[in-house]
């Protein structure tokens, strides 16, 4: 009897033990992330606070309306459609001449870039000081691919009168996104999104699997994610014949190595792709190729690019269109 009390109270202390050091590691995280931004916890608190669920599995997920958070040191406010913009309306619209929207992921979001340095404010900056009666409106949402944009696109904002659609195409859109496998532990704390971070990077460690080799099959004609995105591309496409909307794709490579850049392969498949589908095409490598890949790179070992970067898209786009 006397040992069995004993093991109960040792093992009571063992975790009483596992439970305090959890708890300080807890607070050493916090600490630490409010002082100097973490990437992956910023990404984690963007889902908490400025995400909902979509139940249709070709979206995932969208903008809660109307509300704001600070991440990464920066706003980021979340208009009435669910946009990182103004309040808008077809009446407020239909005051432009040209109304674009620009679909895409977290770069176009501007993930880590203040409202009036992403490129989509910049081109509304550029069209003003031209005399362009133009607007641009900010669609990106982040953890999107192909799918996910377009269909967001068709779900929540073709009723939106815009005559021309921008998607910012990023080399990683035809990648097929999985549902979010999370815990308690994860959802929570700091310490498991370190923690799961560390093990996913482990994971991607043992692999021998280059970049290269990875998008490589990505672009495939055979894998699963080209075939979606190059669908919903189609279906994109024969709306906006349907509506006589103008559309264009707009290709941002991978800043983190330009040169020299070994994922030209994606760009000769896309401009094939867009040539195909009859879709106007712009390829932003060659704008960035002559640049130090670190004057692009965003802060707290973010990679997405700064507001440098963001210039230089805005003033690539703007360009193109004004042609």
């Amino acid at each position: 009897m006397k040992f069995l009390k004993n093991f109960i109270i040792n093992i009571f202390f063992i975790f009483l033990s596992i439970f305090s050091t959890l708890i300080v590691c807890e607070l050493a995280l916090r600490i630490k992330h409010s002082i100097v931004p973490n990437y992956d916890i910023e990404m984690w608190k963007y889902a908490k606070k400025l995400k909902q669920k979509d139940f249709n599995s070709k979206i995932g997920h969208t903008h809660i309306k109307n509300k704001s958070a600070i991440l990464q040191n920066v706003e980021i406010e979340i208009n009435n459609h669910g946009q990182r913009d103004i309040y808008l309306n077809n009446t407020i619209l239909r005051k432009y001449e040209k109304r674009f929207l620009i679909l895409g992921s977290s770069i176009a979001l501007g993930w880590g870039v203040s409202n009036e340095n992403t490129f989509t404010n910049i081109l509304n900056n550029i069209s003003k000081s031209n005399d362009n009666n133009w607007i641009f409106v900010n669609g990106g949402i982040g953890n999107y691919n192909t799918e996910r944009y377009i269909n967001n696109y068709f779900k929540n904002w073709k009723q939106l009168e815009f005559t021309d659609l921008v998607v910012q195409f990023f080399v990683n859109d035809t990648e097929i996104i999985l549902p979010n496998k999370t815990n308690i532990f994860t959802q929570h704390t700091h310490l498991g999104v370190v923690t799961w971070r560390l093990f996913n990077s482990y994971k991607a460690s043992l692999k021998k699997e280059n970049i290269i080799e990875y998008y490589k099959k990505k672009y495939d004609d055979n894998y699963l994610g080209f075939q979606v995105a190059k669908a919903e591309l189609t279906n994109l496409k024969k709306y906006c014949d349907i509506k006589k909307i103008n559309c264009v794709v707009v290709l941002m490579p991978d800043i983190h190595k330009l040169s020299p850049y070994n994922l030209s392969f994606i760009n000769k498949k896309i401009s094939a792709l867009t040539k195909e589908l009859k879709i106007s095409y712009l390829d932003l490598l060659p704008a960035f190729q002559n640049i130090e890949e670190n004057m692009l790179w965003n802060k707290y070992q973010d990679p997405h690019p700064n507001s440098y970067g963001h210039k230089i898209i805005a003033k690539e786009i703007y360009n193109y269109l004004n042609k």
